[in-house]
């Protein structure tokens, strides 16, 4: 995987494989002949030829399993995120849990009309 705005590997082999089809005198924008699909062969043993249909199937391959590999390095439990935590940093947590639901707690009385404020 390319890091710090490298080109991936797979997308600079593309491009060189579609620069080495196109002629230098065309302009880039130039119309490209239609795709022809490629047909199996007949004979039994024969290598078929790869076409672009084989290389687009070969790319989507590879981003399903860069995707399949991306997920598995996101998913990361709600444990193992507060387990890497420093002790410090736990500790400042569990305050503000506390005055978070002190304070919940607090408005909630208030509300119900079990404690009156003095002002």
């Amino acid at each position: 995987m390319a890091q710090d705005g490298q080109i991936p590997d797979w997308l600079t082999g593309l491009r060189d494989q579609q620069q080495g089809e196109q002629p230098d005198d065309l302009p880039a924008f130039s119309q490209q002949p239609p795709i022809q699909p490629v047909q199996p062969e007949s004979v039994e043993g024969a290598q078929p030829r790869r076409g672009r249909a084989d290389v687009m199937e070969d790319l989507r391959e590879q981003m399903i399993q860069a995707e399949e590999a991306y997920e598995h390095a996101e998913r990361r439990s709600l444990v193992q995120f507060f387990l890497n935590l420093q002790p410090w940093q736990r500790l400042i947590l569990a305050v503000l849990l506390f005055f978070d639901v002190a304070l919940c707690g607090c408005m909630g009385l208030v509300m119900a009309g079990r404690v009156m404020l003095p002002f």
